[in-house]
């Protein structure tokens, strides 16, 4: 048994790039699910890393996807109009709020660590 948040920073900076790599090739196949998923994972990474590039990255792939979503699929359930339709909002928009978020956070740290 591993313990918590025991794997090694380089091990963690690999698996996120392989999120990103899965992120990009599944939406890119139209895997919206998949690909939210995978950025989801990304920004799990790099809150564990801290690493402010790694989640305005995360942050402005979520956004662009959502964008991208909006403007050519917009019947896809987490579309931002799909999702206000059932009084929700996308999750791609909550990624991107998570991953501010956390900017936020750790930039208060800083100030007061």
């Amino acid at each position: 048994m591993h313990e918590p948040g025991g794997m090694e920073n380089s091990n963690l900076k690999d698996v996120y790039a392989r999120l990103i790599q899965i992120n990009q090739e599944t939406f890119d196949g139209a895997q919206y699910d998949i690909a939210y998923h995978a950025l989801s994972g990304a920004l799990h990474c790099a809150a564990t890393l801290k690493d402010v590039n790694y989640l305005v990255e995360v942050e402005r792939l979520a956004d662009k996807e959502l964008a991208w979503i909006n403007a050519h699929n917009p019947e896809y359930e987490h579309s931002t109009r799909s999702s206000q339709e059932r009084g929700l909002r996308s999750i791609y928009t909550n990624l991107v709020t998570m991953a501010n978020a956390k900017v936020v956070i750790l930039q208060n740290e800083a100030k007061t660590g």
